[in-house]
């Protein structure tokens, strides 16, 4: 089939929901069929602008890029690298970019404040720039987040009458039930242009199961044609290396936590103080956060890095640690993704569905669940020391690109 996937998130970009989009796109290929994708057109000076994101090239037909909005770049308090041209030695032009990055965030944060979408819906009308032919498609996939990617589809669709695609919405965050937004007075309007998209889809998957059993009862309706499709590995298995002399010896074992910990999503501290107390561990985290961890003689944090220097920094760690949200239903798309690696993988629980979160990751039999107290990490650091070079890690089927895209198109 000819199919047009459909994301404001472009592959340049190094974001979670890049990571899932690959593994989209991988999968839909892996089956046979022929994709051309549409995004925002990549922004070199963004701060997750990293182009060794995009290695699906090959996979792809054709791509369509939608240009920025002007006004969205001065809306959104967007980063810049240092290649801007404005010196930080210069003590005005400092003060001139402090200014004017505060009154952005100020902007960002009234309009998250009134609005129902994210900022990028301004870019939506962009789409009708973009000389396309929609009646060769036999489908047509937006994927979030950003949920204003599923806008893009729906103006398609209404500017573009004749097109017969079938349109398959996947969900990374719900919209109403998605936990980084606060309950305030426009849960209302929320949930009426939530059940406005999902009416119009043929198809609407979400990330999560637990998250699916949440919206059905939400939108009861439309729950015939909900179904769910859980992220998949996205690196190769590697073997570990030296790890019987380590153990052996009884060497430092390294841990890593590669993933955003903003405070009011995980919680990242009982991981931090059970490491740093028992001191037997090495521990790099690495991510984007609101909260400052200092370096320890056992514990190195960084912040966001470049794609290529966290897969290194993955390869070489002898454990790799995932922490669920401390709320919610949705399960952070990292807990699969570095299932294709030859090591043993930590999850930490927690959220009020955290036992549901156990029983489900529990079918996949690959990792190591444990409570976020420092006991209950130190424990399970314990329980990954001893399957190291004592465990085969198979992939489990459902972890694979292929039955992802299987899953997404309603054949499994």
């Amino acid at each position: 089939m000819k199919i047009l996937f459909v994301s404001m998130v472009a592959f340049e970009n190094n974001t979670s929901a890049t990571i899932q989009n690959k593994g989209i796109i991988r999968g839909l290929s892996e089956i046979g069929h022929d994709i051309d994708i549409m995004t925002l057109r990549p922004d070199q000076s963004s701060i997750s602008f990293d182009d060794t994101m995009n290695d699906i090239s090959g996979l792809i037909s054709k791509a369509y890029y939608i240009d920025i909005d002007s006004k969205y770049a001065k809306l959104m308090a967007k980063k810049q690298k240092s290649s801007d041209g404005i010196s930080v030695k210069h003590e005005k032009s400092s003060i001139l970019k402090l200014i004017l990055r505060k009154g952005r965030n100020i902007l960002k944060k009234i309009y998250d404040n009134i609005s129902i979408f994210d900022a990028q819906k301004v870019n939506v009308k962009g789409v009708s720039k973009l000389d396309v032919d929609y009646d060769k498609y036999d489908i047509i996939i937006s994927a979030s987040d950003p949920k204003s990617s599923h806008l893009i589809v729906d103006k398609i669709l209404r500017d573009n009458k004749p097109c017969k695609a079938k349109w398959i919405q996947y969900w990374g965050d719900p919209m109403l039930n998605d936990i980084t937004r606060k309950s305030d007075w426009r849960d209302g309007l929320v949930k009426y242009y939530e059940k406005k998209l999902i009416q119009k889809a043929d198809r609407v998957i979400y990330a999560s199961p637990l998250t699916l059993n949440i919206q059905k009862k939400t939108f009861p309706d439309f729950a015939f044609k909900m179904d769910y499709a859980n992220q998949v590995y996205v690196n190769v298995i590697n073997e570990i290396k030296n790890i019987d002399n380590k153990v052996n010896n009884n060497d430092s074992i390294s841990l890593g936590y590669f993933g955003s910990y903003r405070s009011s999503i995980r919680n990242i501290i009982p991981l931090y103080n059970a490491v740093k107390k028992d001191g037997r561990f090495k521990l790099n985290i690495c991510g984007s956060s609101d909260i400052k961890l200092s370096n320890t003689d056992n514990i190195s944090v960084h912040g966001m890095l470049p794609y290529k220097e966290t897969i290194k920094m993955e390869e070489e760690s002898d454990i790799l640690v995932c922490i669920c949200n401390s709320r919610g239903t949705q399960i952070p798309g990292k807990i699969y993704y570095c299932t294709g690696y030859n090591k043993p993988i930590i999850v930490i629980l927690d959220s009020e569905y955290k036992e549901e979160l156990r029983d489900y990751l529990e079918t996949f039999n690959r990792f190591i669940l444990c409570e976020n107290n420092e006991r209950a990490i130190i424990n399970a650091i314990e329980e990954g020391k001893r399957q190291l070079n004592t465990h085969k890690y198979i992939i489990n089927k459902q972890l694979t690109p292929e039955f992802m895209a299987k899953k997404i198109l309603g054949e499994k």
